[in-house]
């Protein structure tokens, strides 16, 4: 699949730095409060008060500029005035709380991206000086995530646990156990297991933000492409729908986005479109959620067109593809095969006695007369008949770009998973029977069952905060 403000193929998190560190802020400041902030600073709150209009400031400039350049130097000129500001009440800030001043010194440099090393040293100065201050140490994490120094920002986040818990760093946690350039063969599945926990831990924080409830989503839709376990796919999904019960976190564009990713998944078709329209009404300028959307569309009227057409092919062309179809087409399942409770013998079924679910201890068999197209390389769909000439579709997951059956080729598939696409948008319906094949390598294609080869499991790794 596409990356959903991604970086490599997937869907994401999208950066609220601009938008959402004031929020942020106050967040921690609930969750942590520090004994020295009880005395009376006055200087640190005058700047306090300065630097939360810098950053209201930047997220209206950028809402409203319509170029970069201008929103650019704009943002310069403010940010300049602000460090101006901070270093000329340099003096009465440290006489009242040294750590807090470097803190909101390096809150102002944070604006700015990229972080420069005077950001980095004086949030570093804060922590030294306060190492229970969470504030300092989040917002020293996060800017080590935008200079893509991976490792020191989830350890920056894991010392600070030792001075206390906030909702905001665990959700940072959760975010960083899942990039992509810290994960190995040998730590992926611990990683991302420990993504959920630290995330579960957010939401036990409080339960009723939908920001921690949306990034638990996220962890079990990670581990999901990874375990490929539908229970984890329910487990997202119902985790995008209590993040959709908070009204602010209703407005965040990627949580819609990522709840279509996890419904499109889950063949959710109706719903996966409402919640990628509403991720372009949020974001119009989010190119990737309006090509999906649209892809998506498109996707579902071709295959609905191409299984009603029977991949536009005449009566006669689709008698000769079919007529050679015979039990050697079923290849390994033309015999009994081994299984745990002992040697099993499919019976061969036409595709017109399929029922809805999983078809237990069948099989079927046909040739591929056309193969959906979509940007999407996540299914592979494909319209297949059988020797009836009945048609349907098929959608492969976790298969690997250009290893799919092409037309003309037989297919068998054992104990086929039936499901009834149905499903609307505005005035056009989508409906269509469909067989969803999880795992390639059970199918026989050309009486050959698929090597390891044509096997890739899709990822979700987030943008980061």
């Amino acid at each position: 699949m596409n990356e959903k403000r991604q970086t490599d193929e997937i869907a994401l998190e999208k950066n609220n730095d601009q938008s959402g560190e004031q929020s942020e802020s106050s967040t921690l400041e609930k969750d942590y409060e520090n004994p020295e902030q009880n005395r009376c600073t006055p200087t640190l709150d005058y700047l306090q008060s300065c630097i939360e209009d810098l950053f209201t400031f930047n997220k209206n400039t950028f809402e409203n500029c319509t170029e970069e350049a201008p929103y650019n130097e704009k943002l310069r000129k403010k940010i300049n005035e602000i460090i101006a500001l901070v270093k000329e009440k340099e003096e009465a800030a440290i006489a009242e709380n040294k750590a807090q001043y470097y803190y909101l010194l390096g809150k102002t440099w944070s604006v700015r991206h990229p972080v420069n090393d005077e950001c980095i040293n004086v949030l570093s100065k804060s922590i030294k000086l306060n190492p229970a201050h969470l504030q300092a140490w989040n917002l020293l994490g996060e800017c080590l995530v935008h200079l893509k120094r991976f490792s020191e920002a989830k350890h920056c986040f894991i010392a600070s646990l030792k001075h206390g818990k906030s909702k905001l760093i665990l959700r940072n946690l959760s975010i960083i156990m899942r990039e992509a350039q810290l994960l190995t063969n040998e730590n992926v599945k611990e990683s991302l297991e420990a993504g959920i926990e630290y995330a579960k831990e957010a939401v036990e924080m409080d339960s009723t933000d939908g920001e921690s409830w949306a990034i638990l989503g996220n962890a079990y839709l990670s581990l999901f492409f990874k375990k490929q376990d539908d229970k984890l796919l329910r487990q997202s999904i119902n985790s995008f729908e209590k993040a959709l019960k908070d009204p602010n976190a209703a407005k965040n564009a990627d949580l819609h986005f990522n709840r279509g990713i996890a419904l499109k998944y889950a063949e959710f078709y109706t719903d996966a479109l409402i919640s990628f329209e509403k991720a372009t009404q949020l974001d119009p300028m989010w190119n990737i959620a309006k090509d999906t959307f649209e892809d998506l569309i498109k996707y579902l009227t071709s295959t609905q067109t191409l299984f009603q057409r029977k991949g536009q092919m005449k009566i006669k062309r689709l008698q000769q593809m079919t007529q050679s179809l015979d039990t050697s087409s079923l290849g390994l399942y033309s015999k009994a095969i081994k299984t745990r409770t002992g040697q099993v013998l499919l019976e061969p079924i036409p595709l017109s006695k399929l029922q809805t679910g999983l078809n237990f201890c069948k099989v079927i068999c046909g040739r591929v007369v056309c193969v959906v197209y979509s940007q999407e390389p996540v299914p592979y769909t494909f319209c297949m008949v059988d020797k009836e000439l009945t048609c349907i579709a098929v959608s492969v997951y976790n298969l690997a770009q250009g290893k799919g059956p092409i037309i003309g080729d037989s297919v068998a598939i054992p104990e086929p998973y039936l499901t009834q696409i149905d499903a609307k948008y505005n005035d056009q319906k989508f409906q269509y029977p469909s067989l969803r094949v999880n795992l390639p390598l059970t199918m026989a294609v050309n009486k050959k069952c698929l090597g390891t080869e044509c096997v890739r499991q899709p990822q979700f790794l987030s943008k980061q905060f």
